[in-house]
């Protein structure tokens, strides 16, 4: 079983190790005195290290694949202050030497809890045909597996197994406190939008063997696919209301707020934006809970820089 997890390399340089990585990334190349070379990218649930393989290139270089774990034997080095392996021999690892929460990390949320919580939410609709849509596609064994296990981000915020779940059950206890706040608010509408709205990242994204973006997660994305899912469900209910129907897509299809950040339209209707904020709120806390939760581990009083929100958190 995996001992030694990249966040564990910094102590180990200079020494040689031999342990378990997924292989994200693969490349052969040629160094300016026309040597072959392999360049891997070793990841486990605590972070990625480039590897290096230098020698042995045509023995090495078809026993692995990307996706695959392997068990490798390695040199921790160090250039231009980045941690490297210098790798002189590798190997596919069989299935019965690792774990897969090794190498991509899961939720400390009790996955239980939160399916009750789902249902609980789910039992409260009185709407029919909201009822028989939530009921159509969560008593489906094989799609709740897939809702409860996936991550609903590859970074930033919930990206771990049961992320979705843990994120969907959030967003729906926002979106179902704030209805209460407003007068003239669907709450069936809302918290049956709530729970669907992500549905898209059971397709979007992959766990063999760490999350990644599967080609329809990249090519289409998990708001489209999410809502062609819950169209095709709603055609399979009897006399579903068509405006009921372009109420539930507006909501699927808005709930990224604006288009640059990956909505097909604004939201347009109360509901709407209610559930975009409560899904923006619960991504941000949750993804500066993270890099807070790290850094105060590391004692600094501030997170690094995070490029994707443009700033840095104060963790005291």
């Amino acid at each position: 079983m995996k001992e030694i997890f990249v966040q564990d390399l910094n102590p180990l340089e200079g020494s040689e190790i031999t342990d378990l990585f997924a292989i994200s990334e693969k490349s052969v190349r040629k160094s300016r005195n026309g040597k072959f070379f392999i360049r891997l990218m070793c990841v486990d649930r605590t972070g990625q290290v480039t590897g290096f393989i230098w020698d042995n290139v045509p023995k090495l270089r078809d026993t692995f694949s990307v996706g695959d774990i392997v068990k490798l034997k390695g040199l921790v080095t160090t250039f231009e202050n980045n941690m490297q392996l210098s790798i002189s021999n590798i190997r596919k690892a069989e299935e019965n030497e690792y774990q897969i929460s090794d190498f991509a990390p899961t939720t400390t949320k009790d996955t239980d809890k939160l399916l009750e919580r789902l249902f609980g939410f789910i039992d409260s609709i009185k709407n029919e045909y909201l009822s028989k849509l939530l009921h159509l596609i969560f008593d489906d064994k094989e799609l709740l597996e897939k809702f409860s296990k996936s991550p609903a981000a590859k970074n930033w915020h919930h990206n771990v197994v049961g992320g979705l779940l843990h994120h969907s059950v959030t967003v729906t206890s926002i979106c179902d406190a704030v209805s209460t706040l407003y007068d003239g608010i669907d709450r069936d509408l809302l918290i049956t939008c709530a729970i669907l709205h992500d549905i898209g990242k059971i397709k979007e994204y992959t766990l063999a063997p760490f999350i990644d973006f599967t080609d329809e997660g990249r090519l289409i994305g998990h708001v489209v696919i999410g809502n062609k899912m819950v169209v095709d469900k709603c055609e399979e209910i009897n006399n579903f209301p068509q405006k009921l129907l372009m109420k539930i897509q507006h909501l699927l299809l808005s709930h990224h707020g604006e288009r640059e950040h990956g909505a097909a339209v604004p939201p347009k209707t109360k509901e709407a934006l209610i559930l975009h904020y409560a899904d923006n709120l619960d991504a941000q806390v949750t993804g500066a809970a993270d890099l807070i939760e790290k850094a105060a581990d590391e004692k600094s009083s501030w997170t690094d820089y995070h490029f994707l929100t443009n700033r840095e958190y104060y963790t005291e």
